[in-house]
């Protein structure tokens, strides 16, 4: 039947058709080379046009293109560099620069510190911090420090959903938003998209400002789709900021009963380094929609009352996404990892490491640090989950101790090296997170406040499992072989 139809095509069509897909065929091949950075990746797009040719092409458009440099990205980039140079006399901090210098206080972790700098003109601030363990600590928290709001709130959101926290949070939005106080949200388009005729609604009528970062356009889909806004911040009157792995949902709350253990990390800082949080909304709103955020709306206003500090510190807030010039959250992460000494307790839900990290984390415990890894025992993605164990098996061998929790899901996304530098933010550790995703982490030096984070991640490993090596070797190939399958497909994520 289809050799029928083919006849009946005019010979024209038949070479137009044919040139102009060889003419795709060639300049994706072209594309695919020249502009992706992973040669494993590389060869597994080049299958992918050979095994299925037209899918293919429209697998790796929707998926592999590499935006970093697109004209979108450059636009940000540019508007990055605006913000950054306007925010600048909000950025200093006397008190952490003359710290800065003491190499007794920061010790090797001076070298995190220039990193940092160098990657994003992130300096040093001292703050106060406030540890927020899963949303029945954040939560309360959030709405209470919203309340107090006298001039401006800033939220930057990934998933926001129309529950009963999410509406608290509404609740209070629209109240502010009615007193007076400047209230901007900015929402991801594709994992927000449940507030959008109700939540988001309600808030515009209360006059708040609200959009979508990434808007999606059925035109754009597969691109904007790609490319999402992954952060969790919240900043008020400048002064005050919250940023982690915490969502605005209930899931992530456990004194509501949503059927399952939620176990995540929130940070709450308080003092000059929020305004580094600011920077960073800013660019981001200022580039969603066309009314730009005024400088003299955005500086920091003195706390009222001044709160308690629960932890003092030391502090940079590092960005990450496609609109900078390198990888920061993956460059981060794996210095951190080679300038541990003595420990290095890391928590992540994701993990689909590049080889960069997997060098970092191996040399870490070859060198005889204590590397342990806490992961989710079931995943919420089953292929996620099964890409992770394929690099169970070089880890180990290595001495990296694998856990893997078991009382509900753990989300949190933290670090802490040394007993003395600690990270609380919102990035995975896979290709998603390191080249794809808006990301943001805040990178904490004091020993009191990392002393905090290894007492919860060792109450954290009482609720896991440890992998044994030798029970791990013997599993059946076929768990090997579905664990390497899915770490092949996992490249196109």
């Amino acid at each position: 039947m289809l050799a029928g139809l083919l006849e009946e095509v005019p010979q024209w069509v038949y070479w137009v058709s044919l040139l102009a897909y060889l003419s795709i065929l060639l300049y994706t091949v072209y594309r695919i080379i020249m502009d992706t950075q992973s040669a494993s990746k590389t060869l597994g797009y080049l299958l992918l046009l050979i095994l299925l040719p037209l899918l293919g092409i429209v697998i790796y458009y929707s998926f592999g293109v590499d935006t970093r440099h697109g004209k979108s990205n450059r636009m940000l980039a540019e508007l990055y560099r605006e913000v950054s140079s306007d925010y600048s006399p909000f950025l200093k901090n006397p008190e952490a620069d003359s710290a800065s210098l003491n190499a007794k206080e920061l010790g090797h972790f001076s070298e995190m510190v220039r990193l940092i700098h160098s990657l994003g003109s992130e300096k040093l601030t001292s703050n106060s911090f406030e540890l927020l363990e899963n949303g029945e600590e954040k939560f309360p928290e959030v709405l209470s420090s919203l309340h107090r709001a006298r001039n401006h709130i800033h939220m930057e959101y990934y998933a926001w959903e129309n529950d009963i926290r999410g509406n608290q949070i509404k609740d209070v939005l629209i109240d502010k938003a009615r007193e007076g106080v400047a209230v901007r949200v900015l929402y991801d388009d594709f994992a927000s998209r449940g507030i959008r005729n109700n939540i988001a609604r309600e808030l515009l009528e209360a006059g708040a400002k609200v959009y979508p970062i990434i808007e999606l356009k059925f035109h754009k889909l597969a691109n904007r789709l790609n490319h999402r806004d992954h952060r969790k911040v919240i900043i008020i009157d400048g002064t005050t900021g919250f940023i982690g792995g915490i969502n605005i949902s209930d899931r992530y709350d456990n004194s509501i009963d949503t059927g399952l253990y939620w176990r995540d990390t929130h940070l709450k800082i308080t003092g000059p380094g929020v305004m580094n949080l600011q920077r960073h909304f800013a660019v981001n709103w200022n580039f969603s929609q066309p009314e730009r955020i005024a400088l003299q709306d955005a500086v920091p206003l003195e706390p009222e009352i001044k709160e308690p500090a629960t932890f003092r510190g030391l502090s940079q807030i590092l960005a990450g996404g496609p609109i900078y010039k390198q990888p920061n959250i993956m460059l981060a992460y794996s210095r951190l990892f080679t300038l541990a000494k003595k420990t290095l307790y890391i928590t992540n839900p994701y993990f689909i490491p590049n080889d960069t990290i997997m060098d970092a984390l191996k040399k870490a415990a070859l060198s005889g640090v204590d590397v342990r890894l806490l992961l989710p025992a079931k995943s919420d993605s089953a292929l996620v989950g099964a890409a992770a164990r394929f690099y169970f098996l070089d880890l180990l061998r290595t001495g990296v101790k694998i856990y893997l929790y078991k009382k509900g899901f753990v989300h949190a996304k933290t670090v802490v090296a040394d007993g003395y530098t600690s990270v609380v933010g919102t990035a995975n550790m896979d290709i998603r997170s390191f080249d794809l995703n808006f990301e943001i982490m805040c990178l904490v030096y004091g020993g009191s406040f990392a002393s905090q984070m290894e007492q919860n991640f060792l109450e954290d490993l009482k609720e896991a499992d440890q992998i044994d090596l030798s029970e791990w070797l013997a599993q059946g190939r076929l768990k090997f072989l579905t664990y390497a399958t899915a770490r092949l497909v996992s490249s196109f994520l």
